[in-house]
């Protein structure tokens, strides 16, 4: 088999892997906007909650999912187990680091095995591990992890829950981004963005609340309680689908990195494909001349 024939195997070769890697570029850049387009669907519905928890700030309760002065706090680190995800997953790890470093009185839990192995190679200690291989279902997975945290709050084990979990902010900016999800007190500071692009809720009181006199007809504690499964429910839920948009426009922006290189690859071969086939040419051209030369010599 001559040099051409090798090169034009192997040129073959890319532009099928070419295709084939395009196409799944394709499903995951459309997979991230069908998703995101799903998200606004429940954006108004978590937005009505935060109205709610600015009109009932100055109500005075007991209740510890409304206020608490409990210094422990619950840590949730929300990382991917796929394996193009590390990069990410260490930026999240990071913030979540420096999270856990601010309280001294931390329970750490984390959504993904490979993520708390890595943070704990930081020093990180993590009292509760949960994976989507164990439980694959995305809703059954935030109702386990709401019931592990607003339990803990109302036993009195703990008096706020922070969350650190991948966002993406639009299709090409990705980045950890820190919440408070309880108590709801402090669900209404805004957030801001630190030096390393790290999303930040501001510390301070609520910036937008809606101060509004409002009928109340039963306890606030009982009525925070049922809010709050509903309420924690959703944004866990938001986030852990906010990890899958990340894995997809990760996915997509990854696959288009292997797009660029085997293109590059393919101009190349092209061009070494055009070169070898002119070569082999010319010697059979030679081959030719030389042959008939000699034939007229006799």
């Amino acid at each position: 088999m001559g040099k051409a024939m090798r090169l034009k195997g192997d040129l073959d070769d890319v532009e099928a892997l070419l295709e084939i890697i395009s196409v799944l570029r394709d499903v995951s850049t459309n997979r991230f906007y069908q998703f995101s387009q799903r998200k606004t669907n429940y954006t108004s519905f978590l937005e009505a909650f935060l109205d709610y928890f600015g009109m009932i700030g100055n109500v005075d309760t007991k209740c510890p999912l409304v206020k608490n002065d409990n210094p422990n706090v619950d840590l949730l680190v929300i990382a991917s187990d796929l394996g193009f995800m590390s990069q990410l997953n260490g930026r999240v790890g990071s913030a979540a680091f420096k999270e856990y470093q601010k309280y001294p009185r931390i329970n750490a839990i984390c959504l993904g095995k490979r993520a708390s192995d890595k943070m704990k190679g930081l020093g990180m200690q993590f009292e509760k591990i949960f994976t989507l291989n164990e439980i694959p279902d995305r809703y059954e997975m935030a109702l386990q992890i709401r019931e592990y945290l607003v339990g803990r709050m109302l036993r009195g084990e703990s008096g706020k829950a922070i969350v650190v979990y991948l966002w993406a902010k639009t299709f090409s900016i990705l980045k950890p981004r820190v919440v408070t999800l309880l108590p709801a007190s402090e669900l209404l500071a805004g957030e801001e963005e630190d030096a390393d692009g790290v999303v930040q809720a501001r510390q301070g009181g609520p910036a937008t609340a809606k101060k509004e006199k409002f009928i109340l007809e039963s306890s606030i504690d009982h009525l925070m309680r049922g809010l709050a499964d509903i309420w924690v429910h959703s944004r866990l839920y938001e986030m852990i689908n906010d990890l899958q948009l990340v894995e997809f426009a990760a996915q997509s922006q990854q696959l288009e990195s292997a797009i660029e290189g085997l293109s590059s690859e393919k101009k190349a071969l092209t061009v070494s494909v055009r070169k070898a086939t002119r070569e082999e040419l010319n010697k059979a051209i030679r081959e030719v001349f030389t042959q008939v030369a000699m034939m007229k010599r006799r």
